[in-house]
């Protein structure tokens, strides 16, 4: 059971990752803060917590690639496009049409087609 749990860490951390880096490189920077110098770490801290998200990412998903065939575990990533698609909606005002619902759901008949294969 606790390999699911692995699997699940990945896909959030992963989609974690994905919000912080948006978040770190659309917010307002102090003048004269480039984004690869030291002085800029603390300006760029999400971009920063975004990265060490997908290596944490990469840890579990090492750990559930222990326990699952890699043609189930890698469809369960696309989770990770649908969180991504409705924290984006909420946390930075982006559109919701009908066509990325649809395709959501496309995404969701495909992993549970495949999970139970």
């Amino acid at each position: 059971m606790i390999h699911y749990l692995w699997l699940i860490l990945s896909v959030l951390l992963g989609a974690a990752g994905q919000v912080l880096m948006k978040w770190g490189v659309s917010s307002a920077k102090p003048a004269g803060a480039e984004m690869w110098s030291w002085s800029a770490v603390l300006a760029y801290w999400p971009v920063a917590a975004g990265l060490a998200c997908y290596g944490f990412s990469s840890v579990f998903w090492l750990f559930a690639l222990r326990k699952f065939p890699l043609s189930t575990a890698y469809p369960m990533v696309s989770l990770g496009y649908i969180l991504v698609m409705v924290l984006g909606f909420y946390l930075f005002q982006e559109s919701l049409s009908m066509q990325k619902w649809f395709g959501a759901a496309f995404i969701m008949c495909g992993v549970l087609l495949i999970a139970r294969a």
